[in-house]
């Protein structure tokens, strides 16, 4: 199987192995984002909890 990532993406992959399946993960971020991985983690995390709260 060819590899079909460029070199920016290269590094940006992880596998995950459930049961007999291989998955390769591979994700990006925007170089131009206005806010942190964290903050944007806490930012998902308050809304998920708010949206917990109402139910």
């Amino acid at each position: 199987m060819e590899k079909m990532m460029n070199k920016k993406t290269e590094g940006n992959t992880f596998t995950k192995k459930i049961g007999q399946t291989v998955y390769v993960v591979r994700y990006h971020f925007n170089e131009d984002a206005k806010e942190t991985m964290q903050e944007k983690i806490n930012r998902m995390l308050v809304a998920e909890a708010s949206r917990k709260a109402m139910q």
